[in-house]
């Protein structure tokens, strides 16, 4: 399951189970791109820091 929170300063986080993360090599801090598809979301892993 995907939660997304509202931070204090208002911005929002989405957090992913960690077996998926682990299954697609999703490390802290990457940059991941959302688009709509006719059935929900399209994932993508566009780069950014690659975790600590």
């Amino acid at each position: 399951m995907v939660k997304v929170q509202k931070l204090y300063t208002g911005q929002l986080v989405v957090t992913i189970p960690k077996r998926l993360a682990e299954y697609e090599h999703i490390s802290q801090g990457m940059d991941v791109d959302f688009k709509k598809h006719k059935d929900g979301f399209i994932m993508t892993i566009t780069g950014g820091k690659h975790g600590k």
